[in-house]
């Protein structure tokens, strides 16, 4: 029987390494699908991985370096079953970018440079997974990223189009390619031309055929045959030429310190687009099939991937939405099919490549046009504009700082709007005005209440988001706004700091100076609900002592008692306004204290005592002849 120490271990491991747990109770009906699952992918990957290794600027025998250890390596340490990280086009074309900065394409040391990249997207983001810093998915903006996502796809589309036309691609920005093969159109090569716009036909044709129809590979195979019947190298048609067989082993690149500095804005940016474009599929493959992600170990996952894929000086790699459907599709259970479809691929690498040097360079590109056409959401662009101006707005300036600044700078224009759309909203003072919710003892937003019930004398608002530097000066002129426009019949201010975790000092010294504009109106600051962060930061910056103990509240409904009980409204009619919601408050609180089980007794202890002091304060407005709210 194993020890409690041992049962210990054994998890810990589990947790190290997902994998394990997944395939405990593995059974023997799951292996037909996820062979199933691991040919279908195998189907996609190798056709699709040389045409994104030629867009990494790599020959495309990198794929077959990349993306084994890549499969292998996500399905040991990632916490999605389905997912398939091996090759992405978006992270691709980053890896050119970056790499072709500082080495000329196809040269030994834009290879190496390539590698030690990986390695190091790979590492940062294995220490982000290690430091649990997941939750930064929620800090980039889905609505940028949509649109960072499609002119990344238009620019890759633009580089790959040249190679349908049988033409040279030009230099620069989208706009500069774009406009130098429209230039260039006459020197179109027609049978070039043939088999890039037949093999376009084709994969959309059989892609509306059947979704299962691997027709990536199904097109790479007819090219190769068409190609060799018809002699087209010998036409003028580019062909992939020979290929190596054989895989290389692990190694260490060789770069400096300076190259890794160098590298590092671009391993940063790899890093962050490969977990923003998986963890989107990764929860909803996983909400399908009823388990849990782990945005943490999404990072281990992809940071191990990419490591993986460096060591054998490959590629940087991510997920692959077509392929992890196709997966899914196919019925695969466990991370076994990834794991089978890494053997798979091994198998082509070292057998089968030579079947590919007849491949049209056209057809890779067609290849690429194809599966990078579905990153161009028209739909949800719509969508966007349809719902929110701002969100559409954010999309599109990310669309096009990549279309006019590169991928890089684009990147950076994308994280930049996604953190100052986060920064605006919590900037902008939203305040809610509360008052008491017909028959309850409950408080609400009034704008959401039906005849909501307020409180003479007494403005309660709450802060929509956590007061801190951003938005402190201007919640303050908020407030003061609404002060002014309630007129002097206002005697009491009630801020609900639910929301409110962790106050900073701007934020504290905003509240002690709210608290001096209000006294110079004579009109007195409380505070609700203040947490226990809050409350440490308040005493330390004297806000406390200057709003007075007294004047901080447990609960919004403490507040008001006390506020009724002091200072009750001057004129006949607002004391009975007064009058009568005490009363229908101290019935209500009688009314729950007779309700509570025995072991809630300090719950009816507390309601019992708001009870009379309601009943003293409703007793000190005299006989006042009640109004209705």
């Amino acid at each position: 029987m194993p020890t409690s120490a041992t049962r210990s271990a054994a998890s810990r491991l589990s947790r190290a390494v997902p994998f394990l747990e997944s395939v405990r109770g593995y059974r023997a009906t799951w292996l037909k699908r996820d062979t199933v699952g691991a040919l279908t992918v195998t189907a996609l990957l190798i056709p699709e991985g040389m045409a994104y290794a030629e867009l990494a600027g790599l020959p495309p025998t990198a794929a077959f370096y990349a993306a084994p250890a890549g499969l292998v390596l996500y399905a040991l340490f990632g916490s999605s079953r389905q997912l398939i990280v091996a090759v992405s086009a978006a992270v691709a074309v980053l890896s050119a970018a970056t790499v072709g900065a500082l080495a000329q394409a196809g040269s030994p040391r834009f290879v190496v440079l390539t590698a030690a990249l990986a390695l190091m997207a790979g590492l940062i983001s294995l220490l982000a997974g290690v430091l649990r810093l997941g939750r930064i998915a929620q800090f980039f903006s889905a609505s940028v990223l949509t649109g960072f996502v499609f002119g990344l796809a238009l620019i890759i589309a633009i580089k790959q189009v040249p190679k349908l036309f049988g033409i040279k691609g030009g230099d620069g920005n989208f706009f500069e390619r774009l406009w130098f093969l429209v230039t260039h159109l006459g020197s179109t090569h027609l049978v070039t031309l043939l088999v890039g716009a037949g093999s376009l036909i084709m994969l959309l044709a059989l892609d509306r055929v059947s979704k299962r129809l691997p027709a990536a590979l199904v097109v790479l195979a007819l090219s190769i045959v068409v190609t060799a019947l018809l002699g087209l190298d010998a036409r003028g048609v580019s062909v992939v030429g020979k290929v190596q067989a054989g895989l290389v082993p692990p190694q260490v690149p060789d770069v400096g310190f300076g190259d890794l500095l160098r590298l590092l804005p671009g391993a940063s940016g790899i890093a962050l687009v490969a977990f923003a474009e998986a963890i989107g599929p990764a929860r909803m493959l996983a909400a399908r099939h009823g388990y849990e992600v782990d945005a943490n170990r999404e990072l281990v996952g992809l940071g191990a991937a990419n490591m993986g894929a460096g060591l054998f000086q490959g590629f940087s790699i991510g997920c692959s939405l077509s392929k992890s459907a196709a997966n899914d599709a196919a019925g695969a259970r466990t991370e076994v099919s990834a794991m089978l479809a890494a053997g798979f691929t091994l198998l082509v690498a070292l057998f089968l490549t030579p079947l590919f040097r007849l491949l049209p360079e056209a057809t890779l590109g067609a290849i690429v046009v194809v599966a990078v056409s579905g990153m161009m959401d028209v739909r949800e662009m719509r969508r966007l504009h349809r719902m929110r101006r701002a969100d559409f707005l954010g999309a599109l300036v990310a669309l096009v700082g990549v279309l006019a600044l590169d991928v890089l700078p684009g990147l950076l224009v994308a994280v930049g709007v996604s953190l100052f759309l986060t920064v605006y909203r919590a900037s902008v003072p939203r305040l809610s005005e509360l008052g008491r919710v017909p028959g309850t003892l409950a408080f609400g937003d009034v704008r959401h209440t039906p005849r909501p019930l307020t409180v003479p004398g007494m403005l309660i608002l709450r802060p929509n988001e956590g007061i801190f530097f951003a938005n402190a000066t201007a919640l303050r002129d908020e407030v003061m706004t609404r002060v002014r426009h309630s007129g002097p019949s206002l005697h009491a201010v009630l801020l609900d700091m639910e929301v409110t975790a962790d106050l900073d000092v701007p934020g504290a010294d905003m509240l002690a100076a709210l608290h001096d504009d209000l006294a110079r109106r004579r009109v007195t600051l409380m505070l609700t609900r203040v947490m226990a962060p809050t409350g440490r930061m308040l005493e330390r910056t004297g806000v406390t002592a200057k709003v007075g103990a007294e004047h901080l509240y447990a609960q919004v409904l403490d507040a008001v008692v006390e506020h009724l009980a002091r200072a009750p409204a001057a004129t006949p009619q607002a004391q009975g306004l007064v009058r009568d919601g005490l009363r229908r408050l101290r019935m209500l609180v009688e009314e729950a204290s007779t309700t509570l089980d025995a072991d809630e007794g300090a719950d009816r202890e507390r309601l019992q005592t708001l009870g009379r002091r309601l009943g003293r304060a409703e007793s000190a407005l005299g006989e006042a002849r009640p109004g209705s709210h």
